[in-house]
């Protein structure tokens, strides 16, 4: 019993302060830990009718079968994949190599990646240019000096700033791609870090401030890239938003990311929780593939290599 009223306390406190504080950001993102045990603990608790604890399991058990349960259906057969995309946060300084494997073992048509230092977009860009021969690199952040990119098999017809975006953001690029005659719109995006341990004013490195102020920042980030990828669905484009999005599935940008017509692949179709960040097992799943217009098939993840992230690929079909 104490274990199911205390998993709903946090329940209830991530609902009413959402991400304004390290505590409630940091329950919301490893919910996953904390909330699946009270399924099967439900169980038990009204096989052995003890009410009261069934009562206190009752809310954390269906939270966690309506957020998880769906990875635990069958798994239904996929078609041919016309188009297979990879995200991969690289982890700013660690090298090429986890990139590079990456590549050799799963043969994405479009890379996505983040935290590029110039070293690292200096060595993909030569390492990488006879496998992927239309590559964009977005502007390195001025504060943290990296930045993301796009990495295709399929011609790049145009890259743009993404404008409108709150201050401490990271600069993203809006990149155009012609995919087998489809025009594909791709943002590589990594929204706001959260500066934990930070006091009211952040620590002087993290751009978008302190706990409570990054929050509000990847939360109109996410708002913007979710404008943005509707009006490139409206014009007709298929849209591809990937990246590390620092917020797991009770954290309010990555709904807010879905809300506007984006799937989330790995909701749709992935059979594993994909714990992307931190060491194996990994501790939430923040790396995500979210698309528009075109079918999810399959989704798994990569090798972690010397990055804090593991990387997350999709096998997708264009409309028919």
């Amino acid at each position: 019993m104490r274990y199911g009223s205390a998993a709903s306390l946090a329940l209830l406190a991530v609902a009413v302060l959402g991400d304004s504080t390290a505590a409630t950001y940091a329950l919301a993102l490893v919910a996953f830990w904390w909330l699946v045990p009270a399924v099967p603990l439900l169980l038990v608790a009204v096989l052995g009718r003890r009410w009261r604890s069934a009562a206190a399991l009752l809310a954390p058990a269906l939270v966690a079968a309506g957020t998880w349960g769906p990875l635990l259906t069958p798994e239904r057969p996929g078609g041919a994949a016309d188009l297979r995309v990879a995200t991969y946060n690289a982890t700013h300084g660690a090298g090429t190599q986890g990139v590079l494997a990456l590549v050799a073992e799963h043969h994405p048509d479009v890379l996505v990646l983040q935290e590029l230092t110039p070293r690292q977009v200096a060595l993909l860009d030569r390492q990488l240019a006879a496998v992927y021969p239309h590559r964009s690199f977005g502007t390195p952040d001025p504060l943290q000096r990296d930045g993301d990119a796009v990495l295709s098999r399929f011609p790049v017809t145009g890259a743009e700033p993404v404008t409108g975006l709150p201050t401490g953001a990271r600069p993203a690029d809006l990149v155009h791609l012609d995919v087998r005659g489809w025009p594909t719109s791709v943002l590589s995006v990594h929204l706001a870090s959260p500066c934990l341990l930070c006091g009211p004013d952040g620590d002087g490195f993290n751009p978008a401030g302190s706990t409570a102020q990054s929050a509000r920042v990847r939360v109109a980030e996410a708002q913007r890239y979710a404008d943005l990828a509707a009006e490139r669905r409206a014009h007709g484009d298929l849209v591809v938003v990937a990246g590390d999005v620092n917020s797991s599935e009770l954290n309010r940008p990555l709904r807010l990311l879905t809300a506007e017509g984006l799937v989330d692949v790995q909701r749709e179709v992935g059979r594993r929780p994909q714990l992307t960040r931190g060491p194996g097992p990994g501790v939430a799943r923040v790396d995500v593939v979210l698309v528009a217009g075109l079918e999810p098939l399959r989704t798994w993840e990569g090798a972690r290599g010397p990055s804090t992230h593991s990387p997350v690929l999709a096998d997708l079909a264009l409309p028919r």
